[in-house]
């Protein structure tokens, strides 16, 4: 069965150029995209390791089987928890650091396959945890450290009470 699916990421839609605009397309019968071609997969065929989440601005599957290294990039210069963070993850290899001051944060880095931003980085991690037997233990602390980064440098004066309402050891709960 898992010869079948042979790509980390399937989506349930796809951008295409519809006249003169961009438009996001869908196909009729609920099957699936890889990349912009469309399958036969449909999203109830998938094994239990791909997890529903928005990915490259589409909604769709990624497959949490297989990774063999992550990398968390978290963003120092946004008020909200996870959104502008980024993790890198790699799915035959480990994910290492190119020394290029030309390059930007996201390029410096190489040997990775798939990235996801906000909340998709904790179903992810979680995923990776149960379906990889990854270890995340460093990424729980490095997400307790940007929370009270989150405190120290963005506090809220009209609602004191806003990032201790984050609870991480919570999201990251046995499942």
């Amino acid at each position: 069965m898992s010869n079948r699916f042979k790509n980390t990421l399937y989506t349930l839609g796809d951008y295409k150029r519809v006249g003169r605009h961009i438009r996001y397309i869908t196909n009729e019968d609920g099957t699936l995209f890889s990349g912009h071609y469309r399958t036969k997969i449909r999203p109830e065929d998938l094994p239990e390791w791909y997890l529903y989440g928005r990915y490259y601005k589409r909604f769709g599957y990624m497959s949490t089987k297989g990774i063999t290294d992550m990398l968390y990039i978290p963003s120092r210069f946004s008020n909200h928890y996870l959104k502008d963070d980024c993790l890198l993850i790699s799915y035959g290899g480990s994910i290492t650091e190119v020394t290029d001051p030309e390059l930007s944060v996201y390029e410096c880095y190489q040997g990775w396959n798939e990235r996801v931003w906000g909340n998709e980085i904790i179903t992810i991690l979680r995923g990776a945890r149960k379906y990889s037997s990854y270890d995340i233990r460093p990424f729980i602390e490095k997400l307790k450290w940007k929370k009270e980064y989150m405190q120290t440098e963005f506090p809220d004066p009209l609602n004191p009470e806003r990032w201790n309402k984050i609870d991480v050891d919570d999201l990251f709960s046995e499942d």
